[in-house]
């Protein structure tokens, strides 16, 4: 110790400074801060072993199903729409495979180490233009790695579209990285426009819009499957990673009473009609008296492929959806119950002017042309086609009789059932009640409206004995096995006697002779049985304001034993072609002629004992 400086006291002691007792014991015992330690460990061991818990545990299902759904590529495996044929297999409409070549930009640009095979895009569009026909430079922008324009980098663009299951094989063999092809399934008609108004056509994507491929959608349309594999980062499949596979079920294939053949030179006698004529639209079409079409023919025919060809005015059938008064095609019916009804028979004897005045304010019914009176028979009647000489027989029958064989012979109902099919028009007796010209214009087929096939299968109820099948068009189908199963035969419906159709079928043989209206439907080496008819068009006449009509032939062979019925429709001839002898009985002809060569009918073998057409 130093000693004190001299004058001054020494100085006082400080006492000692010491802590708290508090903060002494926080700062200096280790085993709190021990203990601190271990708690905080032990509550973050906790919620860590709580957090695994729930990840492995609680919510590992969960998790694990999310990864997955993440890394699993989902496709859609396209079932094939079933075929459709006609009567003899012959495919009018039918899936083919094609593909679509796709690519992922990212890995065309240019060889890496790593990579040494990658190709840049200018390399890889030069091998691949000639074999999908696309220009080099397109190929090389669409293959060049690039940003969307959501930042990142584009990994899938298609090169080319719908090409052949060979074309894509090419591809595969020039054996580019990066390549891929995605499987489509495209519709063809194979036939071209042959049957193309039935047939109708589906979309891009495969939806049934139209014709029979509407009708029998639920027949040709299977079930899709599907396909799911795991993919890495870059979108590559994982080998032995977790797949899902569901095949698809193909649809069933539809076959049609149709015959291809038949069809085509149907649609071809069409065409030339028209044009010929200048008519608006000519339809044909062929059936077995028992109800079979085997042609629902008509000029303009939509290419079922490209139906946006076709304006969209015309994209109908119009043998189904287009109505017209059948004028004296009609006056089978009247003939048919007349007879059935014991008011007339085939010699019954008439005097028939050209003209008869209606009761009631009925006005005058007139005939095609001026003549004196004639000493006609009821067969002399239907061969000269005259409205006078039937109505003379005809209104014997009662209303009610004339509208319940309208409708016997199937008027005022569908026939097929197809899309846009009409009914036709066909008005009650009450309704004629309150015009006298209405009732009495029904006996030469005026005052009611069918469609083509509506008029075709009335004559083909003559020809089948008196008993109407409804018509059909579908023969059968096939399933997946190739096991065929036909379609029903719908139950027949007497309408009139065998004998007052062979009589009636005798009478219409009457027609088609040096003295009737349709000698030009003779078809040499057969006997035929048919009738003319020429309808004014009054509607169209309003809206054109100049006189418009409907020429028709319609008629059965071989006479002696019919088994085909052709019905030929002129819609809207120019005025030199307006009588269904001029415009319909050539076409009738040429096509009947075609069919019973085709169907392989024997030529007639005995000559027509006819009723004779005048008396004195």
């Amino acid at each position: 110790m130093r000693p004190a400086r001299p004058g001054r006291p020494p100085r006082a002691k400080r006492p000692e400074r010491r802590l708290s007792t508090r903060w002494a014991a926080r700062a200096g015992s280790p085993g709190r801060r021990s203990a601190a330690v271990v708690v905080v460990i032990v509550l973050l061991a906790g919620l860590f072993t709580g957090r695994l818990v729930q990840l492995q545990v609680t919510d590992a299902a969960p998790l694990a199903e999310q990864a997955l759904g993440e890394r699993l590529k989902k496709e859609n495996v396209p079932a094939a729409r079933g075929a459709i044929t006609d009567r003899d297999g012959q495919v009018l409409a039918q899936d083919v495979e094609r593909r679509d070549i796709t690519a992922d930009p990212k890995l065309f640009g240019g060889p890496t180490p790593r990579e040494p095979k990658l190709y840049t895009a200018a390399a890889a569009a030069a091998k691949l233009a000639p074999v999908l026909g696309t220009s080099e430079a397109e190929l090389t922008a669409l293959l060049t790695p690039r940003t969307g324009s959501d930042g990142k980098q584009v990994r899938w663009t298609v090169l080319a579209r719908g090409v052949t299951p060979a074309v894509r094989r090419q591809v595969q063999g020039l054996q580019i990285p990066g390549l891929s092809s995605d499987r489509k399934v495209l519709r063809t008609y194979p036939a071209g426009t042959t049957g193309g108004n039935l047939l109708g056509w589906v979309s891009t994507d495969g939806k049934a819009l139209a014709g029979i491929e509407l009708a029998q959608d639920d027949v040709l349309r299977g079930v899709d499957g599907r396909r799911a594999y795991e993919r890495g980062k870059d979108g590559q499949r994982i080998p032995l990673a977790e797949s899902i596979d569901v095949a698809p079920v193909n649809g069933r294939d539809v076959r049609l009473t149709l015959d291809a053949d038949l069809q085509f030179y149907a649609q071809r006698a069409a065409a030339a009609q028209a044009a010929a004529t200048r008519a608006s639209w000519v339809a044909v079409v062929a059936m077995t008296k028992d109800g079979q079409v085997l042609a629902l023919a008509e000029s303009g025919s939509i290419d079922p492929a490209h139906p946006g060809a076709t304006p969209e005015a015309e994209r109908h059938n119009r043998s189904l959806e287009d109505v017209f008064e059948p004028g004296s095609t009609g006056k089978v019916i009247t003939a048919a119950a007349a007879i059935e009804q014991g008011l007339a028979t085939p010699v019954t004897p008439l005097v028939v002017p050209d003209r008869l005045q209606l009761p009631r304010g009925g006005g005058i019914v007139k005939d095609s042309h001026d003549h004196a009176p004639q000493k006609l028979t009821f067969a002399g009647v239907l061969a000269e086609s005259s409205n006078v000489g039937t109505v003379m027989v005809g209104r014997k029958l009662t209303l009610q009789q004339r509208y319940d064989y309208l409708r016997a012979f199937g008027l005022g109902q569908k026939q097929l059932g197809l899309p846009g099919e009409t009914r036709g028009i066909l008005t009650t007796p009450k309704q004629w009640a309150t015009n006298s010209r209405d009732e009495n214009v029904v006996l030469f087929g005026q005052n009611y409206a069918v469609n083509a096939l509506q008029a075709a299968q009335v004559y083909a109820t003559i020809a089948n004995g008196g008993v109407r099948v409804p018509p059909r068009v579908i023969a059968g189908t096939t399933d997946a096995s190739g096991v065929y199963t036909p379609a029903p035969v719908p139950t027949g419906t007497r309408v009139v006697s065998p004998t007052t159709a062979a009589q009636v079928t005798s009478m219409l043989e009457g027609v088609v002779t040096s003295d009737g209206t349709g000698l030009n439907a003779a078809v040499p080496g057969f006997r035929v049985a048919g009738k003319t008819g020429t309808a004014e068009d009054l509607q169209a006449k309003v809206k054109t304001g100049t006189k418009q009509y409907t020429a028709s032939f319609i008629g059965m062979a071989p006479a002696e034993d019919p088994q085909l019925v052709v019905a030929v429709i002129v819609q809207h001839p120019d005025y030199a072609h307006r009588f269904g002898g001029v415009a319909a009985a050539p076409v009738f002809s040429d096509v009947m002629g075609y069919a019973l060569a085709q169907q392989g009918i024997a030529p007639s073998g005995r000559p027509a004992e006819l009723a004779p057409l005048t008396w004195r």
